[in-house]
Formats: C-alpha cells, sequence, structure tokens
C-alpha cells in the first residue's frame, strides 16, 4: 500500500490507494519524523481510515493541535483547529480593514494628534504601516511559500513598532538573549516609552524607512526594508541601545552593540547621537564613534569610518551637518565639522573640516568643487559643479585657444606656402646685421 500523509494545522489527513494493512516504518514514539508526526497519533490516524474506532491508551502521544501549540508562538495559535493558515491571514485582513474604516468614520478621515504609535495607527493616520501591510498582502500572494514569514513578522503585528520589534529580537538573539528577553527590552523603549525621547524615537523610525525607500533604488518597498536591509535594522537597533544608554544602562547598551556589530557588521557605538532619516546604504563595514554626531536626512555608504585620532579622550569624533553624503570607504577623523549639504567623495581621508555644499576628494581630502544640489543627500548625486575660475585657470584658457587659433591658421596652408613663410637662422642675421 502506498499512503500519502498531508499534515494540516490541527488535522491529518490520510490518502491510501489500498486496503493493504501494511504500514510505514516502526520508529521511536520518543521522535518526530520528517513530516510531524508520531507513532501513536499514526496508529490513531490508521485505524481511522480503516474505519475502526480510534483507541487512545493515554500514552504521552499529543494531538497535532498540542504539537502546533508548542511549536509556534500564540498568537499563531488563533482559531488553530478550525481555519487553515491561509484563512487566518485573511480574516486578519478583512478586520484591519474594517476597523480602520470605522475609526477614519469617526474621526473624519484625520489623523489623531497623539505621541503614542498605537493611536496613530489606528486613527488610520500611519500611511508608513498601512503601506507595509499592502505590501506584505500583495508579497504573500505572490509568493505563497513567504505567506508564513510575512504573517509572522508584519500581519500578525498592530504597528510598526511591534513588527520591527519581532524583526530585530530574533535576529539579534543567541542562546543567552533569548528573543523573548530582548523583545521586552526593545518594546519598553519602542512602546511602552511615552515621553519626548519615545515619541522622537517613533517619529524617527517612520523617516528612516522612508529613507531607504526614497533613496535605495534597490529598496522596491517599505516592508523589504523592515525585513531584508540590515543597513536599516542596524540603525534601529542602535537607536534602541542609545535609549537605553541614556536610561543609564550602559551594559545593556554595550551588550547590544556587540550583537549589532556580530550580527550587520556594523559598529556605532551607543553614545553616538543620529538624527531622522538618516540611510546606511549596504552598511558593511560602517564605524561610528562614541562622541559623534550626525544630523538629519544623511546618506552614509559602506565600509564609512567616522572617528577619532590617537588616545585622546573627551569629544574626539566628527560632527556631521544636515543632508551630507558620505561616499564608500571614506574615512573622517577627529573633532572637525562637516558643513552641511557637503559631500565627500568614496574613498576619501578628510582630516580638516569640509565647508557647506563642498565636494572634497582624495587622500588627504581636497576640494574639489560646489555640489550640485543643496541636499546631495537626497539626490544621491556624487556629481559636482567647478568652482569659480581662478587668474590661473583664465590665464591657461587664453593660452590654449591662441595656441588652437594658430594651429587651424597653419592647418590650412600647403606646404609650399609654409616654407615661404619660414626664415631660415641665416636669413634672420643677415638682416638684423643690416638693419631690416
Amino acid at each position: 500500500m502506498s499512503t500519502g500523509w498531508i499534515v494540516e494545522r490541527g488535522s491529518i489527513v490520510v490518502a491510501s490507494t489500498s486496503t493493504s494493512s501494511c504500514r510505514p516504518r516502526r520508529r521511536s514514539s520518543a521522535r518526530f519524523n520528517g513530516r510531524g508526526r508520531n507513532d501513536a497519533s499514526r496508529s490513531v490516524v490508521l485505524a481511522r481510515a480503516e474505519g475502526k474506532p480510534a483507541v487512545d491508551d493515554g500514552s504521552s502521544s499529543r494531538s497535532m493541535d498540542e504539537i502546533w501549540a508548542a511549536a509556534h508562538p500564540k498568537y499563531l495559535q488563533k482559531n488553530a483547529a478550525e481555519e487553515a493558515f491561509c484563512e487566518d491571514i485573511d480574516r486578519a485582513d478583512d478586520e484591519a480593514r474594517r476597523r480602520e474604516a470605522l475609526q477614519i468614520g469617526v474621526d473624519g478621515g484625520e489623523a489623531s494628534e497623539s505621541s503614542s504609535s498605537s493611536s496613530l495607527a489606528s486613527s488610520g493616520g500611519d500611511s508608513v504601516w498601512e503601506a507595509i501591510r499592502e505590501e506584505a498582502r500583495r508579497d504573500a500572494a505572490e509568493e505563497p511559500m513567504l505567506s508564513s514569514y510575512l504573517y509572522a513578522t508584519i500581519l500578525s503585528h498592530a504597528s510598526l513598532e511591534q513588527s520591527l520589534i519581532f524583526v530585530l529580537a530574533n535576529k539579534l538573539a543567541d542562546s543567552t538573549l533569548l528573543p523573548t528577553q530582548l523583545m521586552e527590552i526593545f518594546s519598553d523603549v519602542l512602546v511602552e516609552d511615552k515621553s519626548e525621547a519615545g515619541t522622537t524615537f517613533r517619529e524617527a523610525l517612520r523617516e528612516d524607512i522612508a529613507a531607504f525607500k526614497e533613496r535605495d533604488p534597490a529598496c522596491v518597498g517599505y516592508s523589504h526594508a523592515l525585513l531584508l536591509f540590515k543597513g536599516f535594522h542596524a540603525l534601529e537597533a542602535h537607536r534602541i541601545q542609545h535609549a537605553l544608554w541614556n536610561r543609564g544602562q550602559d551594559l545593556m547598551a554595550l551588550a547590544l552593540q556587540s550583537r549589532i556589530s556580530a550580527v550587520f557588521s556594523l559598529d556605532i557605538h551607543p553614545a553616538a547621537r543620529l538624527g531622522k532619516g538618516i540611510l546606511i546604504d549596504h552598511g558593511t563595514g560602517v564605524v561610528i564613534g562614541e562622541t559623534c554626531v550626525i544630523g538629519d536626512h544623511v546618506s552614509i555608504l559602506q565600509g564609512v569610518t567616522l572617528g577619532g585620532t590617537g588616545k585622546v579622550n573627551g569629544d574626539r569624533h566628527p560632527k556631521i551637518g544636515s543632508h551630507v553624503l558620505i561616499g564608500a570607504h571614506s574615512t573622517v577623523l577627529g573633532n572637525i565639522q562637516v558643513g552641511a549639504g557637503s559631500m565627500i567623495s568614496a574613498g576619501s581621508l578628510v582630516l580638516k573640516p569640509v565647508e557647506p555644499h563642498t565636494m572634497v576628494a582624495g587622500s588627504p581630502a581636497k576640494v574639489i568643487g560646489k555640489v550640485r544640489d543643496t541636499k546631495p543627500a537626497l539626490l544621491m548625486d556624487h556629481h559636482i559643479t567647478p568652482v569659480a575660475p581662478t587668474f590661473c585657470d583664465d590665464l591657461e584658457e587664453a593660452v590654449r585657444r591662441q595656441v588652437d587659433a594658430e594651429n587651424e591658421k597653419w592647418r590650412n596652408l600647403s606646404a609650399e606656402k609654409i616654407k615661404t613663410h619660414v626664415i631660415s637662422a641665416d636669413e634672420k642675421r643677415r638682416r638684423r646685421r643690416d638693419g631690416n
């Protein structure tokens, strides 16, 4: 007999092609085979398939509902025995849409002005979160194999904060820092903190994810930044460790820094202060020192180092103005000011202050021109506008034009005519002697 086993949520369906009593190979009841059943549950299912009463001898066998409950978080167990997995997703989506529609009707379509992110999401005013959920629904329909992943990371959560907490906790967890412990720590910073710092964090989170979507052409959706881009993960994890550092939880903040460095290959000190709308593209190899300050809407590419010089204590790291674009593998050292709207070319070594709206390049870096736009970080444009010409530049251009004119003049003459214009050295001496 060939027996096909189909394991569904809360039940097992057996497809048999004959009535032979041949059974699958016996295995230890303490182990589960590759399809998620034990010997005791197999005997019950086969008995039902053969029309015999199922007898439960009270042994250690568990139903599939119990197995599912033990293997998944509680929020994934809702209606587990009655509904299929995809039906749960549809029901959750419909309920969320209904609540949003009702709330919009009550509020007249206006977003709540509460500082709490949960009230912002429930009022229908969190456009970023709405876009993320819509993208997740679309992706689940296009890639059914990822529907479980998208449900666990996005669709099962009520807000962007809760979704981010789930994603970061599972990425940063290890054998000693468990996901449940990290989720509790992250929730205390992201959700429970109703102070001005908590509100600023939640605003920065949305501006950060928008920065990835708008400036990185490889990021085709907000949900992709939330789930797949390690630069975004490291940035938001740093904001959490920075909040812990400001609370005086230095050891916990440093422990998180170590995990962030190991998992994402970025090293950002918990004390570093970062503004809103930051883009860390690719992220690998980025190092940001303890006393570094970064303004709003700055774009940082891979391999950038914002470090100090020597072993000097105190304020020893760069201060980056708003809308600055820092090219890949650039190094900025020392307590220097990089002016707003400036640009640092890839591979540069910056040791001196940079004026606003100026592009520097080289090792050591020198001014090579003015940026084309006042906010190069938003356009990600690495081109420059040449600086105003100097006297030497004007003289060089005049000489070049004169040489070109002479070349053009002689180019139109034949060889015989050129010979008549050439005076020999003897003829020149004779004319000087004769006074001609």
